[in-house]
């Protein structure tokens, strides 16, 4: 395959399917257009990227490329730490909220084989002990109309049960041969279909998307083209209820408009909440469908040209320099950060050490090595570049808080104060309705917020 064509092929998908490749991705694609065209009996590569750009070809096609080029890999009560919070906090909120209406709407988006919308549904029916009584709707989505199939029958091997207790297990499935078999009062809970989030239009009264109280979807916006994620983003907003609840992988909203969409943070995770009004006053320019969002931050260094005929000042070669590698820089952190969500660690961390052999005096990519650290369970390195970050940038106050943290998780209750207590401080002397960075679109109230949660 020609590097021409491979590059063209990355386009469509990247512009009609809304799939973001990346240049290591480049085997992988050969390979799957290589089986594509055998399939289709086509002459090559130019034959199937003219296939692609038809209408017809694209709808042929999007299922086809979708399943190889990204990964349905789920389990159940994945990431252990939203569970917590949906069982403590959101579902509870909203149970209280919809006690009248007797009534709760959730959508799993993105499924796979159904793993995590099974997971909603045991955690209603531990917190329920009158669910008879309610009208609760659980659906599952997926392009894969093979994993919906799967979905459907509810058995499940040993490998989707890394992230839940043997208790649950034994209270909700039975052993059969070498598999597990859902009991049919929770499969019965909840409803699969086949839906794509790019193609499909909702809300839509007819397929049951419309409002939602939760909607999960979760590790989905990482293979996604940044435009693709907004225009996903913006359809999820829309099919919520006021006040509901859309749950993200974490980070996965990063540097994008959030709309109606108010971040709230919680020890366990960023989630966002539906209000009745957008946070911008007018909503942002529509993107080219190949073009990436400018992040906040390179404001400072494009500001907006006046419409007017007077001289732009050029600025000299040095600052010109200057720019595009601030701009340079801007874009590898935004990499670095997508590498890390998609779970490739090692990509996230060899970027990040890159950066900071250029740029030694730079504290975000300290800061990522320092989660990178956290999730290997390396607690003490990840102390040590949490420390170097506040050093490198004395007002980076996630760092404060994420330090403070883990020396709450270690007992050490003394640092931690101290660590959330400069973070109030630092916080104290910004607008309130400012946003913190790397906290999404949360502002400086709602953060301080969480940290008198958290004393």
């Amino acid at each position: 395959m020609e590097e021409a064509h491979l590059k063209q092929t990355r386009n469509l998908i990247a512009s009609r399917i809304g799939l973001l490749l990346r240049e290591q991705d480049a085997a992988m694609l050969r390979k799957v257009v290589a089986e594509r065209v055998s399939a289709l009996n086509l002459s090559g590569a130019e034959q199937y990227c003219q296939f692609l750009g038809s209408d017809a070809g694209i709808r042929h096609e999007r299922e086809k490329l979708v399943i190889p080029l990204t990964t349905g890999e789920t389990y159940f009560f994945r990431d252990s730490g939203q569970h917590v919070l949906l069982q403590d906090r959101i579902l509870p909120e909203l149970l209280e909220r919809r006690k009248m209406e007797r009534a709760l709407r959730i959508w799993c988006a993105a499924c796979s084989s159904g793993e995590e919308a099974y997971s909603l549904a045991i955690l209603l029916d531990e917190l329920m002990g009158d669910q008879l009584q309610w009208n609760i709707f659980i659906l599952g989505t997926d392009i894969n109309h093979h994993a919906i199939e799967k979905a459907r029958r509810g058995i499940y091997t040993e490998w989707s049960f890394r992230g839940m207790s043997n208790e649950r297990r034994q209270r909700y499935f039975h052993h059969h041969k070498d598999t597990w078999v859902l009991d049919d009062s929770i499969r019965s809970r909840v409803t699969f279909q086949t839906g794509d989030l790019v193609a499909d239009e909702f809300p839509d009264q007819t397929a049951e998307l419309y409002d939602m109280d939760i909607i999960f979807c979760r590790n989905a916006f990482i293979y996604m083209a940044p435009y693709m994620v907004s225009r996903i983003a913006d359809k999820f907003t829309e099919t919520l209820a006021d006040g509901g609840i859309l749950i993200t992988g974490h980070g996965e909203l990063y540097a994008h408009h959030l709309g109606k969409l108010r971040a709230r943070v919680f020890p366990e995770s960023i989630v966002y909440q539906k209000v009745s009004a957008p946070f911008f006053s007018q909503p942002p320019a529509p993107l080219a469908e190949t073009q990436w969002p400018v992040p906040k931050k390179l404001t400072a260094v494009f500001p907006a040209v006046q419409k007017s005929r007077a001289a732009v000042p050029v600025p000299p070669p040095q600052q010109a320099v200057a720019e595009i590698g601030k701009e340079k820089a801007v874009s590898e952190m935004l990499q670095a950060w997508q590498w890390a969500n998609q779970g490739q660690r090692e990509m996230a961390a060899q970027s990040c050490s890159e950066m900071i052999a250029r740029n030694p005096l730079d504290a975000e990519p300290h800061y990522l090595m320092a989660l990178l650290a956290q999730e290997r369970g390396d607690l003490a390195e990840a102390k040590d570049l949490l420390k170097k970050v506040i050093y490198l940038a004395p007002s980076f106050i996630a760092a404060y808080l994420d330090l403070g943290d883990l020396y709450a998780r270690e007992g050490e209750g003394a640092r931690a104060v101290k660590m959330r207590s400069t973070a109030r401080d630092l916080l104290k002397k910004l607008p309130g309705n400012q946003q913190v960075k790397l906290y999404g679109a949360s502002t400086v109230n709602e953060v301080l917020q969480y940290i008198e949660h958290t004393a």
